[in-house]
């Protein structure tokens, strides 16, 4: 991995023969430390860093996905009666209110849901899905294994997750809540994790086979989840575990490769793009300091590709790629990988040979949010996905190739 030596805003690399020339997709993060009401925006940007295009919003955002008519799909975070935040339970990833856009700005649908938060999709037959808070029995929760003792809410609360798919009239067609189907020796929460939530799931993909691949910051892991029945069929990246001879959850070996720090945006690779039917998962890696991309075969739980600079060296020379939070990765369709490092704004773009062909960082920071910097997530389209894209300037430009050396590599 290379890293620039100065520090340019906009997009500060970009090489137009190597880069999936097309659109970026992305918001600045609505930040989870405040509740007042405010306006958002989604961009649409060229490879040069240019906005094209903008979705502006009633309430703040916490990200954004195109689809292919043309139609922009989002949450929002609108903090209502019902919402978890309202009633004194902070935890980060908040939605409250999942709307459709048309291209020009109008809304088509908005979904109410006080306690949705971090992803949602919308289905191929026209439904909606999504993540949402809900607490567990009380009575469960001295089963909920692992965490930061004394790290409940100041009621002892601690909350799970629920997915929930609605028709466009919002009809409730199918729901799975975590807490029935979770296993507390297997599924524990890593000791370094509040106790608040149990699972804290941060994105919901829906496979080929209809089944939903989901990813677990707090347990460390993903995770497929069967659609019939609800049972949890596949685990990959749990760190810590529950040794029965000393009663206790300890911590893995945070360096083996296999095991994850906080992942997020868990997904598929889908068909007609290289990888397809493989995971490919944003691994923070806060355990270790430094953030990854990983590429895995579900079949057998190999890892065939991963962003290299992961591990605890750039930690100790510092300047390395980390976000111990947020942050996607998505593969484009000439082999490389866009990743989103979220909590600093940086998109990065790297081919399979590990050589970085276009970066951008987000030139200005949200005045006054906790987190100045954080874009949830970015994606990368190509210039025929949706019809409106006709209308707009090519995606590609000119190169950009900065007066220093681009890079450093360890």
């Amino acid at each position: 991995m290379v890293w620039p030596v100065t520090h340019p805003v906009g997009t500060t690399y970009y090489d137009p023969e190597r880069a999936f020339n097309g659109y970026t997709i992305w918001a600045p993060l609505a930040s989870d430390g405040e509740v007042k009401e405010e306006s958002g925006v989604i961009n649409l940007m060229d490879m040069a860093g240019r906005i094209l295009h903008t979705w502006r919003t009633a309430f703040p955002v916490h990200y954004g996905r195109l689809l292919p008519n043309g139609n922009m799909f989002a949450m929002l975070r609108r903090v209502s009666e019902g919402s978890p935040l309202a009633e004194g339970y902070h935890m980060g990833g908040a939605g409250g209110l999942i709307v459709e856009y048309n291209w020009e700005g109008d809304v088509l649908f908005e979904w109410d849901d006080p306690c949705s938060h971090h992803d949602m999709a919308k289905l191929a037959n026209g439904n909606y899905i999504y993540v949402g808070w809900e607490k567990i029995p009380r009575d469960m929760a001295p089963r909920v294994r692992g965490g930061l003792p004394g790290t409940e809410h100041h009621d002892g609360t601690i909350f799970s997750d629920y997915f929930r798919e609605i028709d466009p009239e919002g009809n409730i067609l199918w729901e799975w809540h975590a807490f029935e189907h979770l296993d507390p020796d297997i599924d524990v929460i890593s000791p370094f994790h509040a106790r608040n939530e149990w699972s804290h799931i941060n994105n919901i993909d829906i496979m080929p086979d209809g089944n939903v691949l989901s990813s677990s910051r707090h347990m460390d892991s993903a995770f497929i989840v069967e659609k019939d029945t609800g049972s949890i069929l596949w685990r990959w990246g749990n760190v810590a575990y529950y040794d029965r001879d000393k009663g206790q959850v300890l911590l893995g070996n945070v360096k083996d490769p296999r095991t994850m720090g906080g992942p997020h945006a868990a997904h598929v690779i889908p068909e007609g793009l290289p990888g397809a039917g493989h995971m490919l998962v944003y691994d923070n890696g806060m355990y270790v300091y430094g953030s990854r991309a990983i590429e895995v075969d579900i079949k057998t739980g190999e890892i065939l590709w991963q962003t290299e600079d992961h591990g605890p060296v750039p930690y100790v020379y510092g300047r390395n790629h980390f976000s111990p939070f947020i942050s996607n990765a998505q593969r484009l369709a000439n082999g490389n990988t866009l990743l989103c490092e979220g909590q600093n704004g940086v998109f990065m773009e790297i081919t399979r040979e590990q050589e970085l062909v276009w970066q951008y960082v987000r030139p200005t920071p949200s005045a006054g949010k906790r987190i100045m910097w954080g874009v949830f997530r970015a994606y990368r389209y190509a210039p025929d996905y949706c019809p409106q894209f006709a209308s707009l300037p090519p995606a590609e430009g000119e190169a950009i190739l900065p007066d220093v050396p681009h890079g450093i590599t360890w």
